[in-house]
């Protein structure tokens, strides 16, 4: 089945993504207003993060981390592996792939990079994030860089697509704001703001292109 998977999911990342429409779904938002838009802050600083996805007991399983608790504006949070833009990196992608073998141990040529998804704002640290996905062929041998993963969770690409995964309660951000927040409840881990968008429109694109993930 995996190897079915890859291929479809190779197909599908020829076609427009979807963006911004997939996004919504996901996206916090004021209570006063669903449809205001946050400003965009001058010269947001350039971000890349890694979505992989490999097989466990031959279905298609994505990978997060938790970040630790910190004083910082994604404390606690759970995330696709990734950083800053830094100068010696050669493009977002290079961000990436440098990203996820520093923080969880992955190299390069291991992964097979499908393609981009689109990229997401994050007000709170005035970051725009640029995602990736990417294959691996087996469950990988992670070596988690402390300072940057406090854990790591192996979520299968069916349950996102489950009845009621989809929940909404006020988070309040790294600014004070309180924002409702819509939320995939991960057995009770909350995997909301940019990383859920991007989750969003992976699951459209699955959806769109028919593509199977059980």
């Amino acid at each position: 089945m995996f190897e079915k998977f890859t291929d479809e999911l190779q197909q599908a990342f020829r076609h427009p993504l979807p963006g911004k429409a997939a996004h919504e779904l996901l996206k916090p938002y004021l209570k006063i207003n669903k449809n205001l838009e946050p400003p965009q802050l001058l010269k947001p600083k350039n971000a890349a993060v890694m979505t992989l996805i490999y097989p466990v007991d031959n279905t298609p399983t994505l990978l997060f981390i938790e970040r630790p608790v910190y004083d910082g504006a994604h404390s606690g949070q759970i995330a696709f592996p990734g950083g800053k833009i830094e100068k010696s990196d050669t493009s977002f992608l290079d961000a990436a792939l440098r990203e996820t073998q520093e923080e969880i141990g992955i190299e390069r040529q291991h992964i097979k990079v499908v393609g981009p998804l689109s990229e997401v704002y994050v007000l709170a640290s005035n970051f725009m994030v640029y995602p990736f996905v990417g294959l691996l062929n087996e469950v990988p041998t992670l070596i988690l860089e402390e300072k940057e993963v406090a854990n790591t969770l192996e979520i299968p690409l069916y349950r996102f697509f489950e009845k009621d995964i989809i929940k909404e309660k006020v988070i309040k951000n790294a600014l004070g704001f309180n924002l409702m927040a819509p939320y995939y409840d991960l057995d009770g881990k909350v995997l909301w703001g940019a990383t859920a968008m991007m989750v969003s429109e992976l699951c459209a694109i699955l959806k769109q292109q028919n593509i199977r993930v059980q």
